[in-house]
């Protein structure tokens, strides 16, 4: 087993060595220097798949081609996935699910609700759990972090003596599905329907949302509904039984997580490598130009394709930290991969000028929506788009109301209405999704069957946090979008 991981190691470095040196060669015999380039990619994949395998070196195939300049990755995605979109969900699902094997879900809960503050009393340490969970679920699929997090939870209950039956439980079970689900809407990081939202106003417009933009919006509406949450549980859910916790009992959880190891700090630092590459070109735009030019034209693909990309070459006891086949049967969603690929083309043709779907819908709503001012236009597709999340897919949501918003707001006079802003709303806005179990069926069925809390609870609460929502991203979400993304 060593000798066969020696030479595939040997042959691993001939493959690079064939796909970056061809790179610097220079046009020679007829061919030009990218002509050398896609040959040193050919062979050196051919190598790859012959002595190693077929499936994880195709990844180094996919980066390389992305970095010729006739290709490029926007070109590279779209002819191996159909468009980069896909491509962004599969290798981001595939990157987290080794994050999800850790014991970083535990160990993250545990430093924030044993902190000196969060000990300080019962609404401290509720307020510090939610902030774990939404933290976690910034860049973890939700129902990937909702099942790994409910054996826990679970163990903090039984730590605390909460008991089935009391409001407390009831809350803290509603609070943690309600913040896991909305994290999915704070971030697009590995998050599909603020994914297709930005995908859908980028390929109506032409113009992009990047990762900072959609953060330095979601995030700041998201805690702001957070803290809201909370004070709608304290003074209006009002749970009799909270004061019978004692947080300091929480700090007997700290033992029962054991250190991070190598595999665990290779995995937190590609996945900061990835965030890095995602995030940090936004910060040098106005120093760095060009070099901002150049990262963000790799699309947001390629920092979750090199991070797969390092997590299978390297290695933890002799073994691939990444595993292909457990990541790719395990980690990735491919109901909803599937789903983006189908929904995303859908969206295309349904606001494909040839068609005639666009043109019909402006004309049918222009009378409506000329007449109709910013707000109570903006208040209709919030109130649309969570209401529908609720009842229905989150992906379903995303496409419909974006098609159609992407129709109506796209006409307007110029200067009208942030189409891009409204656009990540709509993402937004499909993660407030806990009144019912169709809203997001693996959170709010497991935490429903769970006994903690109730389709009912989670029908009145939810439908408080939903009313919530439409306001908050009318009112608040919508002027911060408009002028970050513009």
């Amino acid at each position: 087993m060593k000798q066969k991981s020696v030479k595939e190691t040997i042959f691993l470095i001939i493959s690079l060595f064939l796909i970056i040196g061809s790179r610097f060669m220079p046009p020679l015999g007829g061919l030009s220097s990218e002509a050398w380039g896609v040959l040193g990619v050919f062979f050196g994949s051919l190598l790859m798949w012959i002595t190693i395998s077929i499936d994880w070196p195709s990844m180094i195939t996919l980066l390389a081609l992305g970095f010729l300049p006739t290709f490029g990755f926007g070109k590279t995605f779209s002819g191996a996935f159909g468009n980069s979109t896909v491509a962004f969900l599969l290798f981001t699902f595939a990157l987290v699910y080794p994050l999800s094997k850790t014991n970083f879900v535990r160990r993250c809960t545990v430093s924030f609700i044993t902190n000196k503050i969060a000990r300080k009393g019962p609404w401290y340490f509720v307020c510090f759990l939610f902030a774990a969970v939404t933290f976690m679920g910034l860049f973890i699929s939700p129902s990937v972090l909702f099942v790994a997090f409910m054996p826990f939870l679970e163990d903090i209950f039984a730590v605390l003596n909460v008991k089935k039956g009391g409001k407390t439980g009831n809350m803290m079970m509603m609070g943690t599905a309600i913040c896991i689900s909305l994290s999915s809407g704070m971030t697009a990081i590995g998050h599909v329907w603020p994914t297709m939202a930005i995908g859908y106003y980028n390929a109506a417009t032409g113009m992009d949302i990047n990762q900072f933009q959609y953060m330095a919006f979601g995030i700041p509406t998201g805690i702001l509904l957070i803290v809201l949450l909370i004070l709608v549980f304290k003074f209006l859910f009002r749970p009799d039984d909270i004061q019978d916790i004692d947080p300091q009992k929480a700090m007997s959880l700290r033992g029962t997580v054991p250190a991070a190891d190598r595999k665990e700090k290779i995995i937190l630092g590609t996945m900061g490598l990835v965030v890095l590459l995602w995030v940090g070109p936004s910060l040098i735009r106005g120093i760095a130009p060009e070099l901002y030019k150049t990262i963000n034209g790799y699309t947001t693909a390629m920092p979750p394709l090199l991070g797969c990309i390092i997590l299978f070459i390297c290695k933890d006891k002799g073994e691939r930290i990444m595993n292909f086949r457990e990541s790719t049967t395990k980690g990735i969603l491919w109901g909803s991969i599937l789903m983006t690929g189908a929904a995303t083309w859908l969206g295309s043709c349904l606001t494909n000028e040839s068609v005639g779907i666009s043109a019909w819908l402006t004309n049918t709503l222009q009378p409506l929506t000329a007449a109709m001012p910013l707000t109570v236009m903006l208040l209709f597709f919030m109130t649309w788009a969570i209401l529908e999340t609720n009842f229905s897919s989150n992906i379903v949501t995303t496409t419909v109301v974006s098609a159609v918003a992407l129709s109506v707001l796209t006409v307007l006079p110029a200067g009208t209405v942030s189409v891009g802003a409204v656009l990540a709303m709509v993402g937004f806005a499909a993660a407030i999704c806990n009144m019912t179990p169709a809203g997001q069926s693996t959170i709010n069925t497991v935490a429903i069957g769970s006994g903690w809390t109730d389709t009912k609870s989670m029908f009145i609460w939810g439908g408080l946090f939903a009313l919530m929502g439409i306001l908050v991203l009318t009112f608040i979400g919508y002027p911060l979008g408009a002028m970050i993304i513009g």
